[in-house]
């Protein structure tokens, strides 16, 4: 017995010992060269994409016994541009098939790898390869058949059981959407790996960031991979996606990728609060572009957000059947089909979007907020130029001309009520339409405090320069209501009806400013307005007025309620100048001439103020000396000046004016003279006589 267990274990280690010699005989005397075009042919004949080993192909024992192969490097067949770059792949090897002539791959570890995903402005990806490719000529087809069949046979990959990667990097810049971003340090693991419809455990992590400098966010990706080579088809069950403080679960499927690529998935989030999401990714940024930083102050239990989303598509189509987006108790649902260009058809859009109550007040009225602190500090200030005081000039921003004529879009909207920087709206119903060029916006009966607003807005891309007619109507809109939102039209009460209609040209926001023309009509019934600001003009015109006659305005009262209100405003190729504004109170009229300069902030405008006599309503009185007169006023200042400094009197024209005031009270005391104490016959000559006398 004892004799029997030697021979075995002298057998045993002689075949270990013939193992060993025979795999160090495959080390000395097989050269791994050899196996670089058999790695470019099975990675060829698998993905249809080319690969070069461009770097060394040597034996490694650290990490893992197998193939060392560095500088890697991927293309098209047929094309010049690198799609990707790879520094150094460690293969690991099962020993016995190497003494079989095979390489049976069990895991790959990658590092060092580079992607370039690039779109030009067409849409067309570095990544497409022909859709017609070119055939081998006779030739050379059998032969190039014949070396993918050797690689197959020489390189097994169903045998890999773990991808391992680190160091990788992916740059994408897409012409098309206007988009250039990177992840960086990105790395992938994964056990049991397999391209045999086997389910394996796969996760990835990497960090995003864009060319504006944003900081990176961290992503992190795991899920339940099963991906099938040969059918073309990829799974993604307990798909989690990482963003912190938002995750996204749920999983995606994907079909027949070789050929006709399709795909379809379900996406839900955790509730997550998110002024942390804004403070990580928004807020932090904001101190580089002014006017985008939000809101600090949130209450986190009111401030909690969710979304989900089933979706599904294919190389031509997207469609989003649901979508939900949740905020504390706010609630948008929508769907949507995007179909691609085609050769003499545009790209569509189609959409539905609907809610309940939105309020995003509190993210939209930070200069509110702002001016309101500011007027805190002066309690002096009026609250009207506070809210004026916040106006900033507006940007030459391009409107977006090729994008509609590139699309068709159909868009319907639906909400309870919408409230966003003080204002609010209620049943809104509007349609958005993009056909051939031209847009059409129509926004049906909207409940706008206690009133209505309806408006139609069309854009036309086909006219050269582009068109815009807007068309705006409000009926009844209670102005109180509006205050309590808009301090700005604090100073009157009443119920609003406006008109407008308004035509601009040009591919910018500053051509349409610059080109608009049109007008707006408004009335007022049952007003009371604040004419502090009129009384003001007039205590300042009174100084210039005859001794004895006193304050013009010494008796009128703050507030004055009058029986009817109208006016209008006129714009004639632009606002910086030939503004046309009238309006009416009764007996008090103002027309004003000028525009406004939104580089430099200012507006510069000269009226006329004009109290009438009998038989207009003497809502406001002034001696009949002072009837009828057009009074010179001057507005002339900086948006953000106080409220009582934008007007004063013309001075040097209300001195003239004052002087003909007085030399026609003197003709008429004289004409009166003549008439009552000269003789009737004389009356002609002593007239004539004063007349050159007073000239």
């Amino acid at each position: 017995m004892l004799k029997l267990l030697k021979t075995l274990l002298i057998s045993l280690s002689a075949l270990i010992a013939l193992i060993a010699i025979a795999v160090m005989a495959a080390f000395l005397f097989i050269d791994p060269v050899r196996y670089r075009p058999a790695l470019e042919s099975a990675f060829a004949s698998q993905t249809g994409l080319q690969l070069t080993v461009a770097g060394d192909v040597s034996w490694t024992f650290r990490p893992v016994f197998g193939l060392a192969v560095s500088d890697l490097r991927l293309r098209n067949p047929g094309s010049s541009m690198e799609l990707a770059s790879l520094a150094q792949l460690n293969i690991k090897l099962e020993p016995r098939a190497l003494l079989d002539g095979r390489l049976a791959l069990q895991q790959l570890q990658v590092d060092g790898l580079h992607v370039n995903w690039l779109v030009d402005a067409s849409g067309r990806s570095n990544w497409q390869t022909s859709d017609t490719p070119a055939a081998a000529s006779p030739g050379t087809q059998p032969a190039a058949a014949s070396q993918a069949d050797s690689a197959d046979s020489m390189v097994d990959t169903s045998t890999i059981a773990q991808i391992s990667i680190r160091n990788a990097s992916v740059a994408v810049q897409d012409s098309q959407r206007g988009l250039n971003t990177h992840f960086d340090n990105v790395s992938l693991s994964s056990s049991n790996s397999n391209l045999r419809n086997r389910p394996f455990p796969l996760e990835v992590t990497f960090a995003m960031t864009q060319e504006d400098g944003v900081p990176a966010a961290i992503v992190n990706v795991s899920t339940l991979a099963r991906v099938d080579l040969a059918a073309g088809n990829a799974t993604f069950d307990d798909l989690l996606i990482k963003l912190n403080p938002l995750q996204l679960s749920g999983t995606v499927s994907v079909e027949n990728f070789r050929d006709a690529l399709a795909w379809r998935g379900s996406l839900q989030s955790n509730t997550f609060t998110l002024s942390d999401f804004l403070d990580l990714y928004v807020r932090k940024n904001s101190a580089a572009a002014p006017g985008t930083a939000l809101p600090g102050e949130f209450n986190t239990d009111t401030d909690q957000f969710s979304l989900s989303a089933e979706f599904a598509g294919n190389a031509r189509q997207v469609e989003v059947t649901a979508l939900r987006l949740s905020l504390d108790q706010m609630h948008i649902d929508a769907s949507a089909t995007w179909t691609a260009a085609q050769p003499g058809i545009p790209a569509a859009l189609r959409y539905a979007l609907s809610s309940n109550a939105l309020d995003f007040s509190r993210y939209t009225q930070e200069a509110d907020a702002a001016a309101g602190a500011t007027q805190e500090q002066s309690p002096a200030a009026d609250p009207v130029a506070s809210t004026v005081g916040s106006t900033a000039p507006a940007a030459d921003n391009v409107l977006p001309v090729d994008f509609l004529q590139s699309m068709d879009i159909e868009g319907s909207h639906s909400l309870e009520s919408l409230a966003f920087g003080g204002l609010q709206l209620s049943g809104i119903n509007a349609q958005l339409s993009v056909r051939n060029g031209r847009l059409s916006l129509n926004l049906r009966p909207a409940g706008f405090y206690a009133g209505q607003v309806t408006a139609a807005v069309n854009f036309d891309t086909r006219q050269r320069p582009p068109s815009l007619t807007s068309i705006v109507s409000l009926q009844n809109m209670d102005i109180a209501q509006l205050a309590s939102a808009v301090p700005a039209a604090a100073f009157a009460e009443g119920k609003l009806n406006l008109e407008s209609f308004h035509t601009m040209q040009g591919s910018t926001t500053r051509q349409l400013l610059d080109t608009i023309n049109g007008s707006t009509s408004f009335s007022v019934n049952d007003t009371a307005i604040d004419i502090g600001i009129v009384k003001q003009l007039f205590s300042a015109i009174s100084v210039l007025s005859p001794a004895g006659s006193g304050d013009l305005a010494q008796l009128w009262p703050d507030v004055v309620r009058f029986a009817s209100a109208e006016g209008s405003l006129s714009f004639t190729q632009g606002i910086a100048q030939n503004q046309q504004f009238t309006l009416q109170l009764d007996n008090f009229e103002i027309d004003a001439t000028g525009g406004m300069d939104l580089a430099q902030e200012r507006f510069d405008y000269a009226a006329l103020l004009t109290v009438y006599g009998e038989p207009a309503p003497q809502t406001i009185v002034v001696a009949p000396l002072y009837q009828g007169i057009g009074w010179p006023v001057l507005c002339s200042a900086r948006f953000d000046a106080e409220y009582s400094q934008y007007c004063g009197p013309d001075f040097g024209r209300v001195r003239d004016l004052f002087v003909e005031i007085a030399r026609d009270q003197v003709q008429r005391r004289v004409q009166d003279a003549v008439t009552d104490q000269v003789p009737a016959d004389l009356q002609d000559t002593a007239r004539s006589l004063l007349d050159r006398v007073l000239r």
